[in-house]
Formats: structure tokens, sequence, C-alpha cells
């Protein structure tokens, strides 16, 4: 029977994603380098290693929901690994294996040097990443790009923005409703004719960061807004004194390289 696989699966989001898709009774396959914590099933495997994302890809799979990997910054080796080999064996194993379609995790780190007073930020914006891991995405954006053209394969990569509990006025504009992320790769997986697109993972927000144009052709847009939390208000405007406040990254742009010894 075919299965979607799903990347990242133990993590905060992977573990949204399978609730959300066993309660809907889509098959899929998840897997990540450690154990789920509510000890669901999960494959483990390191995606930094080939032989074992083949493996995986060989077992009847439809589509790639590729959410795993380093999650946030950390040295050279760790991103090399997580996230750039893993994205790069992801996408060379599905067009071996003849998977069409896969949707990838970046993230609005791409763009996080970006000043917060020169927002809404277009997607065709160039990258201003904020870190290695900022790095990081925008490879996987431009390598799913590659597997598009040259290979046929889909992809829709989701620039995530604050996909936890807002604590900040900044954060409450960047929010990610949870239950949008999901019906946003529910729908991505379902699409006809996906091709290749980017979006902002970003829930309808006033003074949202980021601006994702309208597109009647793939027909999906955010049903929540952080206006719906109360509190921090997103129409508030943002403390000056606030060292996160100035770039849209935030703390990843205060922070050094991770590979000195003391970036923070």
């Amino acid at each position: 029977m075919p299965q979607i696989l799903l990347t990242g699966a133990s993590g905060r989001l992977g573990t949204h994603l399978r609730h959300w898709f066993t309660a809907r009774g889509r098959a899929f396959l998840a897997t990540d380098i450690i154990s789920a914590p509510d000890d669901a099933p999960v494959e483990i495997a390191d995606l930094a290693d080939r032989a074992a994302v083949d493996r995986l890809m060989a077992r009847d799979i439809s589509a790639v929901i590729h959410f795993g990997g380093m999650s946030k910054e950390a040295g050279w080796d760790t991103i090399l690994h997580a996230n750039i080999m893993g994205s790069y064996n992801i996408f060379e194993s599905a067009r071996k294996a003849g998977v069409p379609r896969v949707i990838f995790a970046s993230s609005y780190h791409a763009q996080g040097m970006y000043p917060t007073d020169e927002t809404p930020i277009a997607l065709t914006d160039p990258y201003r990443p904020d870190s290695l891991y900022g790095v990081s995405k925008a490879f996987g954006e431009t390598l799913s790009r590659l597997y598009f053209d040259k290979f046929g394969i889909e992809c829709l990569a989701i620039r995530i923005c604050t996909a936890g509990q807002p604590g900040t006025t900044r954060e409450a504009r960047l929010w990610f409703n949870r239950d949008d992320m999901a019906s946003l790769v529910d729908h991505a997986l379902d699409t006809p004719n996906l091709g290749h697109r980017t979006l902002f993972g970003i829930s309808n927000n006033p003074n949202a960061f980021f601006l994702t144009p309208p597109d009647p052709a793939f027909g999906w847009v955010p049903t929540h807004s952080a206006l719906e939390l109360g509190t921090p208000d997103p129409r508030d405007p943002l403390d000056p004194a606030d060292p996160r406040n100035p770039l849209v990254g935030g703390i990843f742009t205060q922070w050094g390289h991770f590979d000195d010894e003391d970036p923070r």
C-alpha cells in the first residue's frame, strides 16, 4: 500500500503531523533519528546515511514530507550532516526510487537578516540567512528547484515561521498555527500539478513580516490568526529595547559562529 514518508516524525511539528494524519486515516511511515516522545512507532534512521534513506524510500513511498534535520542553529558539522547531506539524500533517493513529490520544511531564517522595519518581505526577495541553519534551508530550496527542473520531482518548500506558542509581539507577527501547517501539508500532498512552489508558513497575522501573494492555482489560505490568542497582540509596537527586534531572525541574528567556544 502506498504511504507517505515523514521525516522528523519525533519532533514537535512531526508529532503534530503524525496525529493529524492518523486522525484522517492517511497511511504514512514515520522516521527520525530519535524515538517519539509518545512512544509511537518511528523508524530510527540517520538521514545523513544514504543507505538508510534508500531502505526507507524503497517501501512503496508515494511522497515525502521532509521535516527531519537540525531545527535550530548548530556548528558546521552538525548542520552539514543533518540538514545539507540529509536533504541531498532525501531528494536523490526519491529520484532513484521514482518518488514524485517532496514537501520540504524550509525556514524564515533563510531571510532572517532583513530589518523588521523593511517588512513585509516577499518570497522573491533575495536570501539573507541569519545562521548556518538558515544557509542550510536556502540550500534545500535551491536543491529542490534543481530536482524539479531537471528530474521532475514536484516540491512545496514551506518557509516555516514561529510554530510554537508566541511569547512576544515579534513572535505573534510570525505565528504559524500548527493546524494551518498540517492543512497546508495535506493540501500540497493532494493538489494535482503541484509543480515547484515556495510559501511562507505563516498564519493570517496583522503586521506579518512575510507576504505570500495569492495563488488561485494552488488554492490554500491560512484559517487562523494570532489575534485569536489575545496576547501577545501582533498589532502592538515592537519593543525597541529588545535586541531581538531590529532584525527579522531575532536571537539567531545575535549569535556568533557556533564552532567558536562561546558563540552566545
